[in-house]
């Protein structure tokens, strides 16, 4: 037989139980009801989230285009700041080569003035003989076979006149090639003329030289063959009429 005590403990335990039971089950549904009541605020916060994340990403997108775009300017800037150094110095070597076309220009009218006034100064009258003329082959200063030939007979024809004359050599080129370089490419070729001449005893106070580039072309620089007639030096003899022959 239970007693009365231990019967009235065991229900105060069921009891007691039923009660934490009922109450977990109340909390329960308490803290459903409060979840979702916050969810609406909940999922608003999250999209809130979402959309500061995206705005973020595009202004980070816009903020990269953007520094893009100014490292291309930048580059851009910078290439156009090297090609106009480059052709600033391109400018000023062209200037340069025109000075030194200018005073090559002027240095042949110097020499054709300094002819003239040593002519002048002789006071004889002088007759030109016929025009003589040496070619030479591309960009060559060099004489060739044909040409000592045709200077050997000007020099031969002199050998009996110890006075009473001059020479005048007259250097010219084709139209290829810059203006400074055909200048001193003719000048050249009237010094190698000058040299054989007086290898062959003329006198070298007798002879007068000129370089004169491509002017003067006596046929057409666009065909070869007028090329090859413009590549050439000039010789004149000039022959005072007062001059005498000694054998």
């Amino acid at each position: 037989m239970v007693s009365p005590i231990r019967r009235n403990s065991v229900i105060g335990v069921v009891v007691l139980s039923t009660i934490i039971v009922l109450s977990g089950c109340a909390s329960r549904k308490y803290v459903r009801l409060q979840t979702q009541a916050l969810e609406p605020s909940i999922q608003e916060a999250q999209n809130g989230v979402k959309e500061n994340a995206e705005r973020i990403d595009a202004v980070d997108r816009r903020a990269q285009q953007g520094i893009t775009a100014a490292g291309t300017a930048d580059g851009k800037a910078v290439a156009a700041q090297q090609a106009a150094a480059t052709a600033q110095t391109a400018a000023q070597a062209a200037d340069r080569k025109a000075d030194t076309a200018n005073q090559g220009v002027q240095t042949a009218n110097n020499r054709i003035n300094t002819l003239e006034t040593r002519l002048s100064s002789i006071g004889d009258n002088y007759a030109e003989s016929e025009k003589q003329v040496i070619t030479f082959d591309t960009n060559k200063s060099t004489l060739t076979p044909q040409g000592k030939s045709t200077l050997d007979k000007i020099a031969s024809d002199l050998s009996s006149q110890r006075t009473g004359y001059m020479v005048e050599l007259q250097g010219f080129t084709d139209s290829q090639g810059s203006e400074q370089y055909n200048i001193g490419l003719s000048q050249h070729r009237v010094e190698s003329v000058e040299r054989y001449l007086v290898s062959k005893n003329l006198p070298l106070f007798r002879i007068s030289v000129v370089g004169l580039g491509e002017d003067n072309p006596v046929a057409d620089n666009k065909t070869k063959d007028g090329r090859a007639q413009n590549r050439r030096v000039e010789v004149r003899v000039l022959k005072s009429t007062n001059a005498r022959q000694t054998n």
